[in-house]
């Protein structure tokens, strides 16, 4: 009988750690890439030239980015992405200019095992940093700058390594240019843009099974 309840609970140890440890490979620490669709739904847009300074609405922004991370810790993960985003401002003439964006972030995440060794769920915070180019007016004028930000969201991941992606925050970018201008001298000029964010897209764990 104590042989008998040895195996038992033997068998069913081995239930609960093998599933335990496909997850823990799956989707702890596999590298992930992703990509998807790029929104901006709010936001404002603040041109300084010199001491004077307009401020306006921003049409919908919308775009695609490319990303890729891995998993470092149970609660963390880093990566980088590539954005490419198209901006407009509401005034009356704007035209829609492009905005590239090459980022680090940080991941803070909490993960979820919704169905064992199936399906998890992972809600997280994440931070971007990097640099920004905005490509302006006719004569494609480049812009440089930073970008930041905060977003909120939800990884949804398969056994498989397939899975999606959705999360909403806000997005800030700011570029600047000198110009020499005769007689005045040195103007400083700087594009401020604000604007809430949503976006979504599929990820590939290169860990699934």
């Amino acid at each position: 009988m104590k042989r008998i309840a040895l195996v038992t609970l033997v068998l069913v140890a081995s239930s609960l750690v093998v599933p335990g440890a496909r997850a823990q490979e799956i989707e702890d620490r596999s590298l992930r890439l992703a990509g998807g669709l790029v929104l901006g739904m709010e936001g404002e847009l603040d041109a300084n030239v010199g001491d004077l300074e307009t401020n306006g609405d921003l049409d919908p922004s919308i775009g695609f980015d490319v990303r890729a991370e891995l998993p470092v810790a149970d609660f963390l993960a880093i990566g980088g992405w590539f954005q490419f985003l198209t901006v407009e401002g509401e005034a009356m003439g704007s035209e829609r200019e492009e905005t590239l964006s090459f980022d680090a972030f940080v991941r803070g995440r909490w993960v979820v095992e919704a169905v064992q060794g199936e399906l998890f769920l992972e809600p997280y915070v994440l931070v971007p940093i990097g640099l920004s180019l905005a490509i302006l007016g006719n004569d494609d004028d480049v812009w440089a700058g930073f970008n930041t930000g905060v977003f909120g969201g939800i990884q949804v991941l398969h056994a498989s390594g397939f899975g999606g992606y959705l999360e909403a925050g806000w997005r800030h970018a700011q570029v600047f240019r000198k110009d020499d201008v005769p007689i005045v001298g040195d103007i400083e000029s700087s594009l401020v843009l604000n604007e809430f964010a949503l976006n979504l897209g599929v990820v590939f764990a290169l860990g699934g099974s």
